[in-house]
């Protein structure tokens, strides 16, 4: 029963950053279906624009910088733009936490999962259980990530080899060399578009475990509390009353 409940919690925190609402419990293979060929790419879709919007972010900074550093140089030189492109570009990542580390995320997606939370959950016991379950699929799915990681070195690396060995080795002829430019720029757009899928869902799946995280905190805050309280009510009303002996 953790289990499912864990799954439903799970798939709460991915409806409140694609944001759907949580539907009826389908069929298992139904919605194993739903989830691949709808959840999964809107997943996607949401990764996308948390980074355009850091790339937007970037995009603004540039232009204060290289208005500022116009100051400094000739009025409207061109050899500002790359670095004011490149402190942009380091003002964004190195920004402060409470940006970085909460993109995608904020109050009213954590309030979504933490009242879905409340209502599956009746005490500290059984809130504990599916805190234990949610890392367990947290841990796997940056797991998931990490093997996602390898095999992008491992294609940029047999991408490389084919560079060097089918289009830039001494030696070719002029059709060979033609043929294997061709196919290094299929290999390059497919590369580069699986990759920019793989970083917007990672993306996604980051807020995703962020914002389970918030919303665990926040349950167990409300929950602890009142259980602690309803035990000292009943334990108060159930206590025996000492009766004073007649003389």
């Amino acid at each position: 029963m953790t289990y499912e409940i864990a799954l439903r919690v799970v798939r709460s925190a991915e409806n409140a950053l694609v944001g759907n609402r949580l539907g009826k419990p389908l069929h298992r293979w139904l919605q194993g279906v739903v989830d691949t060929m709808l959840a999964g790419p809107w997943l996607i879709i949401a990764g996308g624009h948390i980074l355009i919007r850091r790339i937007a972010w970037v995009l603004a900074t540039t232009v204060v910088l290289a208005v500022l550093l116009g100051f400094v140089h000739e009025p409207q030189t061109p050899s500002v733009i790359l670095p004011s492109f490149l402190l942009a570009v380091g003002v964004v990542y190195f920004s402060t936490p409470s940006r970085s580390m909460t993109a995608g995320v904020n109050a009213s997606r954590v309030a979504q999962v933490r009242q879905f939370i409340l209502s599956t959950v009746d005490n500290p016991q059984q809130l504990q259980h599916l805190a234990q379950s949610v890392e367990v699929v947290r841990v796997h799915t940056l797991q998931k990530l990490g093997r996602f990681n390898v095999l992008a070195g491992i294609a940029w690396g047999v991408l490389f080899w084919f560079v060097g060995s089918h289009a830039l080795a001494p030696g070719l002829s002029i059709e060979a060399r033609s043929q294997g430019l061709s196919y290094t720029v299929v290999g390059m757009l497919i590369f580069g578009f699986a990759l920019i899928c793989g970083i917007c869902h990672a993306t996604a799946v980051r807020a995703v475990c962020q914002i389970l995280e918030f919303a665990m905190i926040e349950a167990k805050a409300e929950v602890l509390p009142a259980y602690d309280a309803t035990s000292e009510s009943q334990t108060s009303s159930t206590k025996p009353i000492r009766t004073v002996p007649e003389l």
